[in-house]
C-alpha cells in the first residue's frame, strides 16, 4: 500500500484496520513545549538586550581579549534567543497541521509523516531500534506500558483491548515518571544503512511504547518472510 493510502487511512479512525498502530501528534504536549520555547525567547532575548547595554561601547574599548569575550557571550545569547523563536515557529506548524503529524505502524510497513515530508520504509528493512538517553535495555510491549506515564482509566483500556489511537493515550506523558523516559527514537534504514530519526521528545507519544511496537512488527514481518 502505498504511504499516502496509509496516512489516509490512518486519519480516518473507522477506516484503519484493527492491527494498525496510530501515533497522532500529542497536542498537550506540543503546547507545553511552545509555552517553554516562548518564555526561553523572551528571556534570553531580555538578556541578550541588557548585556548589550553593558558591553557596548566599554568592552569593545578594551582590547582584543574583551572584544573576543563579549562577542562570544552575546552570539551564544543570540543563538539561543534566535533558535527558540524558530523552534516556536515550528511547533505552531506542527500545532495548526496536527493531521500532517503522525506515525503508523502496520503489519508490512513503518510509516511516518512530519509536514510535507513522508518516510515510508517495510518492517523488514529496520534494524537497530535505539532509544536514546536511557540505558539500552531489551523491553517487551508489556514494560513499555508499565512505564508509560498513566492516563485516564477508559484510554487504558481501550488502547489494551482495541490496539488503536495509542498514542491518544500518549497525552499521559506529561506527568509521573519521567527520568527513564528517552529523549530519541531512531532505527537504521538497512537498504541505505541510514539513520530514520523517530521522534526526538514525547509530542508523539511514549517513546518506549512507539520502540516496542516497531520491534514486535518488525520482528513479526520477518518471521512471515522467512
Amino acid at each position: 500500500m502505498e504511504s499516502v493510502q496509509i496516512l489516509a487511512k490512518a486519519n480516518t479512525k473507522e477506516d484503519a484496520p484493527y492491527d494498525w498502530m496510530i501515533f497522532p501528534l500529542v497536542r498537550s504536549a506540543v503546547v507545553l513545549s511552545i509555552i517553554g520555547w516562548f518564555f526561553g525567547a523572551l528571556f534570553s532575548g531580555l538578556f541578550f538586550a541588557l548585556l548589550v547595554s553593558i558591553m557596548i561601547p566599554h568592552n569593545y574599548q578594551s582590547g582584543v581579549f574583551s572584544i573576543i569575550f563579549s562577542t562570544l557571550i552575546l552570539a551564544a545569547i543570540l543563538f539561543i534567543c534566535l533558535g527558540s523563536l524558530w523552534a516556536l515557529i515550528v511547533d505552531l506548524r506542527r500545532l495548526i497541521r496536527p493531521k500532517q503529524h503522525l506515525i503508523v505502524i502496520t503489519p508490512e510497513d513503518f510509516v511516518k509523516q512530519e509536514g510535507e515530508k513522508i518516510v515510508h520504509i517495510p518492517l523488514e528493512h529496520i534494524k537497530y531500534v535505539t532509544a536514546r538517553g536511557a540505558p539500552p535495555v531489551d523491553r517487551s510491549i508489556e514494560t513499555a506500558r508499565k512505564d508509560a506515564n498513566p492516563g485516564t482509566a477508559g484510554e487504558t483500556i481501550s488502547s489494551l483491548i482495541t490496539g488503536r489511537r495509542i498514542a491518544e493515550s500518549g497525552r499521559r506523558g506529561l506527568g509521573g515518571k519521567r527520568m527513564r523516559t528517552p529523549t530519541t527514537l531512531a532505527f537504521i534504514d538497512a537498504r541505505t544503512d541510514k539513520e530514520v530519526v523517530v521522534a526526538t521528545d514525547k509530542t508523539y507519544g511514549d517513546p518506549y511504547l512507539i520502540a516496542a511496537y516497531i520491534k514486535q512488527y518488525a520482528t513479526a514481518k520477518i518471521a512471515r518472510n522467512t
